[in-house]
């Protein structure tokens, strides 16, 4: 299951001056919030992370496994409401022949929801 596809709504996709940010929209409808947690709903952090991923995917055209999460700070709850915008900053993205690295801060408006650096290795299309 493609989380982009479903569980999160992607609004847009744009560069920065020194890697690129995606605008998403939570679904609070999706199956996993009926399951974590029912009557209080959140979001899972592995879907965050997972998220995170098939962004970097689409953004460097190419399939990505993840290998290491470097550092990973979960610092709020992100709660699906209808219309919630979150936003995917990527930064300090590195590749080569051992694979991908980034950063990414994932936040909105008003709060910061978790800062990670990820490695992946990776397979051209």
């Amino acid at each position: 299951m493609r989380l982009t596809e479903g569980f999160f709504i992607i609004e847009n996709v744009n560069d920065t001056d020194n890697g690129f940010e995606a605008v998403l929209y939570t679904n609070p409808e999706h199956p996993i919030y009926k399951a974590h947690f029912p009557g209080n709903p959140i979001t899972p952090g592995v879907c965050i992370i997972q998220a995170a991923g098939e962004l970097l995917e689409q953004k460097l055209g190419c399939k990505l496994y993840l290998k290491t999460i470097k550092n990973i700070k979960f610092l709020s709850v992100i709660i699906p409401e209808e219309g919630k915008k979150i936003k995917y900053s990527f930064s300090n993205i590195v590749e080569d022949e051992n694979g991908s690295k980034a950063q990414v801060v994932v936040s909105d408006d008003s709060n910061v929801y978790a800062k990670i650096s990820l490695i992946f290795n990776h397979e051209r299309l």
